[in-house]
């Protein structure tokens, strides 16, 4: 409200939010935020499917006549919100939830990887794939084509349309995606009631993820689309993926525009 909405207008912004889960020591047990509470943390983003429901956003957008969502979780400032080629090769295709994707730099990259399980487009998150071995010991991370390139090479950058039906339909299904386990630093009460703010992880947050839904869409698209236009991600405060990376990708792109004009 400081910033006037950005120059949009006041009664077309909808703000919800999302559902928490609680927070567990490594041993499994509960952890308090303070005596009479627990620590919680937001669900994840596949927390917003639901979240989109039990705020009657959903029906907001119906009566607004909205069909498609342009949706993305990451801090990526090259994002095109409602690429308009991608809303139409989802539309013609009659998908329900599709994505864009980039070539990995590397095998281990940050980023989801893309994958057929049981003949439907999945994303295994990193930090669970790079750790996935065949039955040699291989793993799948590391895993090349004949000429070279990555067997699991599209590495999702999380932008993705979903449609407002989809999202209906599930939500009227009483669907449920899985949860993932992150192994975070996690401020807490002690058995002597001390607040304790740790340095290392010291429990774990559980998430959802929102491309756990992929497999749950009828139809599904992934559009490749170039690093250099479409994903600068800020994750860290200095070097790679950072405010300053991002800032340079930005100035090289508006360049590269410049002298293609």
């Amino acid at each position: 409200r400081s910033s006037g909405y950005y120059g949009l207008d006041e009664k077309d912004i909808f703000i919800f939010q999302q559902d928490t889960l609680p927070n567990f020591s490594f041993d499994g047990k509960i952890l308090l935020a303070d005596k009479d509470n627990i620590a919680c943390s937001p669900d994840g983003h596949g927390g917003s499917l639901k979240a989109l429901c039990k705020s009657r956003a959903i029906e907001d957008m119906k009566r607004r006549g909205v069909e498609f969502m342009s949706y993305w979780q990451v801090d990526n400032p090259l994002i095109n919100i409602f690429d308009p080629l991608f809303i139409g090769l989802h539309a013609l295709d009659k998908a329900e939830m599709s994505s864009k994707a980039v070539i990995k730099n590397d095998p281990y990259e940050k980023v989801g990887n893309f994958c057929l399980r049981k003949d439907k487009i999945t994303v295994i998150e990193y930090s669970e794939f790079n750790e996935l071995k065949d039955s040699n010991g291989k793993r799948w991370a590391e895993k090349r084509n004949p000429d070279g390139s990555l067997v699991f090479q599209l590495g999702s950058i999380s932008i993705f349309i979903i449609n407002r039906s989809f999202v209906e339909r599930l939500n009227a299904g009483g669907f449920a995606l899985p949860l993932h386990r992150a192994r975070k630093k996690i401020p807490y009460i002690d058995r002597e009631g001390k607040f304790v703010r740790p340095d290392e992880p010291n429990g774990i947050k559980l998430e959802s993820f929102v491309f756990d839904a992929l497999p749950l869409a009828s139809r599904s698209i992934i559009l490749e689309t170039l690093r250099s236009e479409e994903f600068a991600p800020v994750k860290n405060a200095t070097g790679i993926d950072s405010a300053e990376s991002a800032r340079e990708m930005i100035v090289a792109r508006g360049a590269a525009w410049l002298e293609s004009a």
